[in-house]
């Protein structure tokens, strides 16, 4: 995009067009950058940078990224800060309609109007009398979609009644002094954004990667990787977006006094620390007044989180920010685009916490980057094979039937490697020797060598199935979505249960398997992509165990894996009318029997996203 840098300020008085369709009237303008086709009247810019097509008018701005479609865009809203004693009346009071968010459930508003007055002395205790912004961030379950909003697949959550809940005041200066809750589990801290920023302005994606990594190296070389606070450090990511070169800054961010609450299960697949991310980026958001799209915002938040070491997308903080209750979200990436289909009535998603930790910032740091790993690898290969025919495709998604026959598909599949080791990977792909060289640096090579057809193979059956399920919630066919939901579970599988007998799931894309999909008729449900489960391999022993014993169950309708496995949740879709006697065997067969805490099963209804308490 050719940018017209206008340094000095400039008036303007009378109508003037600058180059490619820059229209300035009755204007201030001050260390700018301007770009194609924008139309600014009466009013003033400064230390701004506008994208294309946007219009200004009337209006006094600073130190903004004004975006692309500016004003027709669905813009982040926060009030302005109250006062603590003042915010603390309107809640017990009942001044605030808890109902827009929670619904029409009386108990669960109780249960957090409780937890925001809690929290809120708990930040007058340790700040005193401030003006503050009470900020929200429900967990999400994703409904279909696992591992694939990376590669552009949709994924379709819903936000629950669990949330990290921040209270936050501005400060003068850039520091963030960070404060939790449960002080004695959680340590506080203290960063000065100034000091946190990489020597010279980050430009693009690849740059962000192969900074964040030799940042988590060093954290890691001084026993601080497995910080919390790191979460809230990534915010640097959106200081650099208010960064025009290396020593030029359009704003320079005020920091916060900072007090976090969480009731959201952790390393259970519900995002937790994601929602970490999110509420952080909204009150910050809010304590410099800055104008950004949810669209924007939820981009950032999802590269931003690749500062704690790991390459996820932006699908959780996208269900988070879009969340709406009573209703499923269906969210693609790659452009960012949200539908809504309605919860199914007279039904609840049942959560079932198997206690076993998925720490992403231990050994399962590894195993999530190689399965990503898969998926590039296999792309690259991929593109390099069919170059024609893939000339269009950009992302692993568009491997599809909308796009391609389902035998073109197969054939495709069929010539990526059931299994690679580093040597054999670079000799396949030697001209992409140093984009390699980063994707291996971000996990040690596996014992067994990289299942790159089995991984992509999952993911284009994933991202048709995330695709398509939409139209089946939109239709009501619950029966179809539960369907779904034990194939797609059936990805991750490690073991089978079958009347407590376990045995090895061994679940491969063999060529043999390829060639007897290929030979059936097109209009055989079997050849069907939705149908294949590939093999991500993600779930655990305990998680599959809790999935065979919940399908088991009258009125549960399907059951899978929640968030990105190796551990945590796995998550149900359960007619109301068997709730309790599903609970009662959870607890029964599984959290009694093996000693966990029954606190591990939660009833879930769909909450509204995240947001501010005001």
């Amino acid at each position: 995009m050719k940018q017209i840098v206008v340094k000095g300020k400039q008036r303007f008085e009378e109508k003037t067009v600058l180059e490619n369709n820059t229209t300035v009237e009755f204007s201030v303008i001050e260390d700018s950058i301007i770009s194609e086709n924008v139309y600014i009247k009466n009013s003033e810019i400064s230390c701004c940078l506008i994208e294309s097509n946007s219009k200004v008018v009337g209006e006094k701005l600073y130190g903004q990224v004004i975006e692309s479609g500016y004003p027709n865009l669905e813009l982040v809203t926060y009030p302005k800060p109250q006062e603590i004693e003042k915010l603390l009346e309107r809640i017990k009071e009942n001044q605030i309609d808890f109902s827009k968010i929670f619904g029409d459930y009386p108990d669960i508003i109780e249960e957090r109007k409780k937890i925001y007055l809690d929290v809120l002395n708990r930040f007058k205790d340790k700040y005193g009398s401030r003006k503050v912004f009470l900020v929200r961030v429900p967990g999400r379950v994703n409904l279909m979609g696992r591992h694939v909003d990376h590669r552009g697949g949709y994924v379709n959550p819903i936000t629950f009644n669990r949330e990290v809940v921040l209270v936050a005041s501005s400060r003068e200066d850039d520091l963030f002094k960070v404060e939790n809750y449960y002080e004695e589990k959680f340590p506080g801290g203290e960063f000065k954004l100034s000091e946190e920023l990489p020597e010279k302005k980050i430009k693009s994606i690849d740059e962000w990667r192969k900074w964040t990594q030799v940042k988590y190296e060093e954290r890691a070389c001084r026993g601080e990787e497995k910080s919390w606070i790191n979460y809230i450090k990534s915010i640097v990511y959106l200081q650099e977006y208010y960064r025009i070169d290396d020593e030029w800054y359009l704003r320079k961010l005020r920091g916060l006094d900072m007090l976090f609450y969480g009731d959201i299960p952790m390393s259970a697949g519900l995002s937790s620390s994601s929602a970490l991310v999110v509420a952080t980026y909204l009150a910050t958001i809010a304590a410099n007044n800055l104008k950004i799209s949810k669209k924007r915002l939820i981009e950032l938040c999802g590269y931003s989180e690749w500062y704690v070491g790991t390459r996820g997308g932006c699908g959780d903080h996208a269900a988070m920010i879009w969340g709406r209750a009573g209703y499923v979200s269906h969210i693609g990436f790659f452009p960012l685009r949200i539908s809504y289909a309605k919860f199914p009535s007279g039904y609840r998603v049942l959560v079932c916490n198997s206690f076993v930790e998925a720490k992403k910032m231990t050994g399962a740091k590894d195993i999530f980057n190689q399965r990503v790993a898969c998926y590039e690898i296999g792309f690259m290969i991929l593109k390099k094979r069919y170059p024609k025919l893939l000339s269009e495709v950009k992302y692993l998604r568009d491997i599809n039937t909308l796009n391609f026959d389902l035998n073109t598909i197969y054939s495709m599949l069929k010539s990526l490697p059931l299994r690679a080791s580093r040597k054999e990977i670079l000799e396949i792909l030697p001209e992409e020797k140093e984009r390699l060289k980063q994707i291996f640096r971000e996990h040690k090579e596996p014992a067994e060598g990289y299942a790159i057809r089995d991984v992509c193979f999952f993911g284009i059956a994933e991202c048709e199935r995330s695709r398509i399920v939409y139209d089946i919630l939109s239709k009501g066919d619950v029966e179809k979505f539960g369907e779904l939901m034990k194939i797609s579970h059936d990805g991750d599988r490690v073991v089978k249960y079958s009347d407590s007998v376990e045995k090895e799931w061994k679940w491969s894309a063999t060529d043999d398997y390829l060639d007897y999909l290929i030979k059936l008729p097109g209009d055989n449900p079997e050849k069907q992509l939705f149908m294949q489960p590939g093999a991500y391999r993600c779930s655990i022993k305990e998680t599959d165990y809790l999935v065979d014993l919940l399908l088991r169950q009258k009125g549960v309708i399907g059951a899978q894996l929640a968030g990105a496995g190796l551990g945590g949740c796995v998550i149900a879709l359960v007619d109301e009318k068997y709730i309790k006697e599903v609970v009662d065997i959870l607890y029964r067969e599984y959290y009694d029997k093996y000693g966990k805490p029954r606190t591990g099963v939660l009833i879930c209804v769909p909450i509204e996203g995240a947001g501010f308490v005001a």
